[in-house]
C-alpha cells in the first residue's frame, strides 16, 4: 500500500516538543494592538476628553479646573491613550507601504499630532506658574513659597529647579526704547552667583532664565510706614502695598485692601504683636514723582468701621516725612516706592507643541503638493 506523502507543514508539526503555531505572547500583543487601534476606543476617548474640557473651562475654570481635571494623572492618562490610539490606527495602516510625497506628508502630520499631545502632557505634569510681588530694591528667594502671592505647578515639578533670587532694581515710568514709548518697564536681576542676569522687561519683552520666564504684570505704590512712641523712638517699620481703586469713576484711589475694595490690616505685621487695625491711603503729587500725602485710619483690633472713623480718615492728611498722632503712638509715612507684580512661568512642553505645529503644517503642505502633482500626472496620461 503506497505511503501518502504528508506536507512539510504537517511533518514539522509532528516534531517534539510541540510548539504552537502562534505563541501566546504574540496573541497578547495582537489583542493589545487591536484594542488600541479600535475606532470605538477613539470615539470613547474623544467624547470623554471633550466632556472633561467642557466641565473644566465652564463649571470649574481657572486653577480649580487644573487641579481637578487638566493636571490630574487620570486626565493625562486619557490623552496618552488617545496618542496610542492615533499612532496604532494610522501607522499600522501605512506600515510596509511605498513612501510617496503624499504619504510622507501624512506621516509628518500624524507624527506632529502625536508630538503635540506628548508636549501637552509633559507640560501639564512639569509646569510652574507664580505671581511674585516686590518693592523697589527688594530681593526675594525664587525657591521659597512666601515669595509668591499665588502658585500653581504640575504634579512632578521640583521646587529645587527654582534657584537663585530676584531683585527689583527699579520701575521706570514712561520708559522709551529707540523713541518708542514702552510705558512702564521693570529693571530686574534674576539668578545666583556669577550666573545672574539683569534686564529691563516690559509688556512685549520678558526675561528668560534657565527656562523660567519673568513677565511684567501690574504695579502700584507702597508706603514705608514707621511706628514710633510718643518720644519719637522708632519701634517698627514696613512697606505697605496699596491697591489702585477707582474713585467716583474718575480718579484712582490708592489704599490698603484688595482689588475688590479698601480695607485694614493688623499692624505691625506678624510675627510682631499687632497693636491695632490700620488703613493707609496715598494721594500722589501730580507735579512730582513719589511725592504727596498719606492718610491713616487707626481702629482697635477686630472693630467695625464707623462714620466717625471715615471722617477722621479724611482729616488725617500727613505729608511724607511728617508724623500722625495715633493715640499712644505716632505713625509716619517716610517714603513712597513702587511695588510690582511679575508672573513667573515655566512651560517645558511649550517648545514641543510649537515645533509639532510647524511640522504638521509642513506635512499638510507636502500632502497638498503631492496630490496636485499626482492629479496633473493622471490628467496628462488621460
Amino acid at each position: 500500500m503506497p505511503v501518502e506523502n504528508k506536507p512539510d507543514t504537517d511533518i514539522e508539526s509532528e516534531h517534539f516538543p510541540l510548539e504552537p503555531r502562534y505563541h501566546p505572547v504574540n496573541k497578547m500583543v495582537r489583542k493589545v494592538y487591536d484594542f488600541l487601534a479600535s475606532a470605538k476606543l477613539a470615539m470613547a476617548l474623544l467624547v470623554a476628553i471633550l466632556i472633561c474640557c467642557l466641565i473644566g473651562v465652564t463649571l470649574l475654570r481657572g486653577q480649580r479646573g487644573g487641579e481637578l481635571i487638566f493636571d490630574t494623572l487620570w486626565f493625562n492618562g486619557l490623552l496618552v491613550m488617545l496618542i496610542a490610539n492615533v499612532a496604532c490606527c494610522f501607522f499600522g495602516r501605512i506600515w510596509g507601504r511605498r513612501i510617496t510625497i503624499v504619504s510622507f506628508g501624512m506621516i509628518l502630520f500624524h507624527l506632529s499630532f502625536v508630538a503635540m499631545f506628548v508636549g501637552i502632557i509633559y507640560n501639564s505634569l512639569f509646569f510652574f506658574r507664580g505671581a511674585m510681588r516686590l518693592t523697589e530694591g527688594e530681593t526675594v528667594q525664587n525657591g521659597e513659597r512666601q515669595s509668591y502671592d499665588a502658585v500653581s505647578h504640575g504634579r512632578f515639578f521640583n521646587v529645587l529647579w527654582l534657584k537663585g533670587e530676584t531683585t527689583l532694581n527699579a520701575l521706570h515710568i514712561g520708559y522709551k526704547l529707540d523713541g518708542v514709548d514702552k510705558r512702564r518697564a521693570y529693571d530686574i536681576t534674576v539668578g545666583e552667583g556669577d550666573q545672574k542676569k539683569q534686564e529691563v522687561i516690559y509688556l512685549t519683552k520678558n526675561l528668560d532664565y534657565k527656562g523660567f520666564k519673568f513677565f511684567p504684570d501690574q504695579e502700584g505704590y507702597t508706603v514705608l510706614t514707621v511706628l514710633s512712641d510718643k518720644q519719637g523712638k522708632e519701634l517698627y517699620g514696613a512697606y505697605l502695598p496699596l491697591q489702585s481703586l477707582k474713585h467716583d469713576g474718575k480718579s484712582n484711589f490708592y489704599t490698603t485692601g484688595t482689588k475688590n475694595g479698601p480695607g485694614t490690616l493688623a499692624f505691625p505685621y506678624a510675627p510682631e504683636q499687632p497693636l491695632f487695625d490700620l488703613q493707609v491711603a496715598y494721594r500722589p503729587d501730580p507735579l512730582k514723582e513719589k511725592a504727596g500725602a498719606a492718610f491713616f485710619m487707626v481702629r482697635p483690633l477686630g472693630s467695625t468701621m464707623t462714620k466717625m472713623d471715615q471722617e477722621s480718615f479724611a482729616k488725617s492728611k500727613t505729608d511724607l516725612g511728617a508724623s500722625f498722632d495715633a493715640g499712644a503712638y505716632l505713625l509716619s509715612p517716610k517714603e513712597v516706592r513702587y511695588w510690582v507684580s511679575m508672573k513667573v512661568s515655566y512651560e517645558p512642553g511649550q517648545i514641543i507643541v510649537l515645533s509639532s505645529l510647524w511640522v504638521g503644517l509642513f506635512g499638510m503642505i507636502l500632502t497638498t503638493v503631492g496630490r496636485i502633482v499626482k492629479g496633473r500626472r493622471e490628467t496628462g496620461k488621460a
